[in-house]
């Protein structure tokens, strides 16, 4: 039978991820004035947010938001997954 897939494991080269995360970190939302990152970074808040904290907080399967476990690892620029 078919296995389900519980976790997996995604690359993203640093300057890729930072970039992502620069273009949401200044989104506001409407009903609060609060920054969007603020919910989306777990406990670190938008203050302490970083690109791997914003995509850690995405991947991890006990938020109540994700499907499963994805866990997101940033490469040097330049450089291949091992």
């Amino acid at each position: 039978g078919d296995v389900p897939v519980l976790e997996y494991q995604l690359f993203y080269r640093d300057r890729y991820a930072e970039a992502a995360f620069a273009s949401c970190r200044n989104v506001r939302l409407p009903a609060t004035g609060g920054y969007a990152i603020a919910t989306m970074c777990g406990s670190y808040g938008a203050e302490l947010c970083t690109a791997q904290r914003w995509l850690d907080f995405q991947g991890n399967k006990d938020n109540g938001l994700a499907p499963l476990q994805i866990d997101f690892h940033l490469l040097p620029n330049g450089s291949e997954p091992g």
